[in-house]
Parts: structure tokens; C-alpha cells; sequence
């Protein structure tokens, strides 16, 4: 795995500039979501071609995001920040393009402190939130991905 970084003109499909980057593999980029509602949460894409259906990622892509990319992302935030458990949601609602939310949940401690901020997980046996919730400030945010890319393998 590569903690090189690509420029997003290199890549066929552009997310927000405000997520920051963790880390990258030749086939699938990885940053932390720039709304922070749940401490550590994340998204996975393939950043090599445009594609909507998960259906048709090849088995060396798929292969990848499960034996290398995903565990490596649990194995960081799990380090970092303790969840209980992690979601994994494939939603492609408003981005038509194959990626994953990858969401820790905080269930025995739902109120955690990080860098002067309170993070509150209060939908216990919900889905996690989805509306704008979260916002933190862009040095918050640098500090959350900087403490999580500390904690990757």
C-alpha cells in the first residue's frame, strides 16, 4: 500500500476538496470525510475509472478494497479513536460512483473529545446521521486526519 497521493485532476471523478487525504493505492483513494459528525468517518473510492454499480469492479479491484484497503482504514481509526463497531455504507445517492462511507459508531461512549471538540454518536441502533451535521473547523479536521494517518499500518 502507497501513502502517495494523487492530484484530483488525475482522477475521473472529483469529491469534495474539503474531504483530506489519508492515503492512496494504485486503484482506490481514502480520505476523511469532511463532515465529522462521527469521529473518524471516512470514504473509499475508485480512483482509477468512472464507475456507478459495484456489480462490475473487477475482482483485482474488489480484492483490494477487502484484503488491503478496508482493513487497513478499520485498523487506523480503530486505533486512533476506539469505535465500537464500524458501517459500511455503499450509498451512491448523489455521487454516481462506486465508493464507501465507512462510519464509526460509538455506542458505549457516544460523547467523545478530540482536539477541543465534542463528537456525539446519539442514534444508537440507528443508521448513522446523513444530513449536514458535523462541521468542524479545517484545523480540526487537518488534526483528526493527521492523528488518524499516525495510526494507520
Amino acid at each position: 500500500m502507497s501513502n502517495q497521493l494523487s492530484t484530483p485532476q488525475a482522477e475521473p471523478v472529483a469529491f469534495d476538496p474539503r474531504h483530506r487525504p489519508l492515503f492512496a493505492t494504485s486503484r482506490w483513494g481514502v480520505l476523511l470525510y469532511r463532515n465529522q459528525t462521527y469521529l473518524g468517518r471516512s470514504l473509499v473510492y475508485l480512483r482509477t475509472r468512472a464507475l456507478s454499480d459495484v456489480l462490475e469492479l473487477t475482482r483485482d479491484e474488489r480484492d483490494e478494497l477487502w484484503d488491503e484497503v478496508l482493513p487497513a482504514l478499520a485498523s487506523g481509526i480503530g486505533a486512533a479513536f476506539g469505535p465500537d463497531r464500524l458501517n459500511y455504507a455503499h450509498l451512491a445517492n448523489r455521487k454516481h460512483h462506486v465508493h464507501w462511507h465507512v462510519v464509526p459508531r460509538y455506542e458505549t461512549e457516544p460523547e467523545r473529545r478530540f482536539a477541543g471538540h465534542t463528537f456525539l454518536d446519539d442514534r444508537r441502533g440507528q443508521i448513522f446521521r446523513t444530513r449536514r451535521r458535523g462541521r468542524v473547523s479545517d484545523e480540526v479536521l487537518d488534526t483528526i486526519a493527521a492523528h488518524l494517518r499516525g495510526h494507520l499500518p
